[in-house]
C-alpha cells in the first residue's frame, strides 16, 4: 500500500509539457517523451525539490475539474479555484511525506501503446521504492499539448478512483464543497 502511495504521490497527474504535435509520425513517441522528461526530473530531484518538481509539471486545475465531475457544473469558478488550491496543497503534503520514503528513483520506459493518435498508454518500470513497481500512465493531447492524466498503480487508476470517492462525497444529501475539500485537508 505504501509503494502505491508513494508512486501516485510523485506521479499522479504530471502534465503540462507542451510538444510539438505537428509530425504525424511522432504521435507514439510524444507521449513517451513526456513520460521520460517528466521521470528524468524527478529522478533527479532530492529532499522537498521532489514535491516542487512533481508540482512544477502538474495542472492542477484540470486534474481538480476532473475530480470533480458533474460537480463542477454546479459551482462556482471560485469554488472549483478552491479545491483546486486545496488538491495542491493535499498533493505537495503527500508527495513530502512520502519522498523520503525513496531510495534514488530509476525509471524506465517499456512500452507505449497508442488508444488513438490523441491518446496513448506508457507503461514504466519504477526502481527505489524497494520492489519494482509498474506503473501505466495515461497521456492525452488536448489543444496541441500531451498531458499525463492518470496513472495506474496495482491495477487502480488512481485519478479515476479520487473522481469516485468525491463524487460518493458530494452525491450525499446536503453535502457542500467544504466537505470535499476537507477531505483534501
Amino acid at each position: 500500500m505504501l509503494k502505491s502511495i508513494v508512486a501516485s504521490s510523485l506521479v499522479l497527474g504530471l502534465s503540462a509539457l507542451p510538444l510539438n504535435t505537428a509530425s504525424a509520425g511522432a504521435v507514439s513517441l510524444q507521449p513517451a517523451a513526456l513520460v521520460e522528461q517528466a521521470a528524468t526530473d524527478i529522478e533527479q530531484a532530492r529532499g522537498e525539490a521532489v514535491a516542487d518538481t512533481v508540482l512544477s509539471y502538474l495542472n492542477v486545475d484540470m486534474i481538480a475539474r476532473f475530480t470533480l465531475g458533474q460537480h463542477a457544473r454546479d459551482l462556482s469558478n471560485q469554488d472549483v479555484e478552491r479545491f483546486a488550491d486545496a488538491l495542491d496543497v493535499f498533493l505537495r503534503r503527500q508527495i513530502s511525506r512520502h519522498a523520503s520514503a525513496a531510495e534514488a528513483l530509476s525509471v524506465e520506459i517499456i512500452q507505449t501503446s497508442s488508444r488513438n493518435a490523441r491518446d496513448a498508454i506508457v507503461v514504466s518500470r519504477v526502481e527505489g521504492f524497494g520492489d519494482p513497481l509498474t506503473l501505466k500512465w495515461r497521456v492525452i493531447e488536448r489543444g496541441g499539448q500531451w498531458s499525463v492524466v492518470d496513472l495506474e498503480v496495482q491495477g487502480v487508476w488512481l485519478a479515476i478512483e479520487q473522481r469516485a470517492q468525491i463524487d460518493a462525497l458530494l452525491s450525499r444529501p446536503g453535502a457542500t464543497i467544504e466537505d470535499a475539500i476537507a477531505q483534501l485537508g
